[in-house]
């Protein structure tokens, strides 16, 4: 894209860093600047319309925070792939969101096997002595691209003829059918990590990438507890809302 004849009509509605943010946003919103293009440098913004730095800065500050820039030394600015928005106001099923964002879920099976968890996930489970569960190790993919990293542990006496081929399509689909529940609440934890080597490599990504490290217990219709997860969120493909209000949302700190 030629920026030599760029040209902005000032108003005075709003702060100019908002006007310019605004206005490359609507480049990318309209696809005429996609991923991979290069925006201007600061330098040549100043000159071409007459603001300052700072006033540059801000704009492409408040575009990066929406996900939509990454900026780098040596490289510059560019657009890149928007953030999977997620909302955690709600109970969270992957293949939902991903239809609801347009893209087309997948998953991989990278291990299935029946048995005897840890202690404390099995304290978090409810189970008595000597009870298994599934241990589900998938892949969670939007149009083809890892962006998720799913360990689940899912009692083996609520879906006890659970297969791995089953595990292709919506595991709570498949609980929902088996057991005749479905998931009805689920407490989360959030916590920002850095990936290793080896979960890097299956999201595409390279070790010491950051994430966020998400650890769920789910309950179901008829009240057991039916899933201890723990997922691993691509930090540069993931952002998370919650809307706060007065009542209706719950929130401990976990130190």
């Amino acid at each position: 894209m030629d920026w030599s004849k760029l040209r902005i009509a000032w108003t005075n509605d709003a702060p100019v860093y908002l006007q310019l943010s605004n206005y490359f946003s609507a480049l990318i919103s309209s696809g005429e600047l996609r991923e991979g293009d290069a925006l201007p440098t600061e330098t040549s913004l100043c000159k071409l319309l007459g603001i300052s730095r700072s006033t540059v800065r801000q704009a492409f500050q408040m575009l990066e925070d929406e996900g939509v820039i990454v900026r780098k030394k040596r490289v510059g600015t560019r657009v890149c792939k928007p953030k999977l928005k997620r909302s955690i106001n709600n109970l969270y099923n992957f293949t939902t969101e991903m239809y609801a964002l347009g893209l087309a879920p997948s998953s991989r099976v990278i291990s299935f096997s029946t048995v005897r968890p840890p202690a404390r996930i099995a304290e978090a489970l409810n189970l008595s002595a000597g009870e298994t569960t599934f241990r589900i190790e998938r892949l969670r993919l939007g149009d083809g691209e890892p962006l998720l990293l799913e360990t689940a542990y899912i009692p083996t006496r609520i879906c006890p003829t659970l297969t791995r081929e089953q595990l292709n399509d919506s595991l709570y689909a498949t609980i929902r059918e088996c057991s005749g529940s479905s998931p009805q609440e689920a407490v989360e934890i959030y916590e920002a990590v850095t990936l290793s080597k080896r979960d890097a490599e299956l999201m595409h990504l390279r070790a010491g990438e950051p994430g966020f490290r998400i650890q769920r217990i789910s309950k179901n219709t008829a009240g057991e507890i039916f899933e201890y997860c723990v997922e691993l969120a691509r930090g540069d493909r993931n952002k998370f809302q919650i809307v706060l209000k007065n009542s209706g949302i719950q929130y401990s700190r976990v130190l």
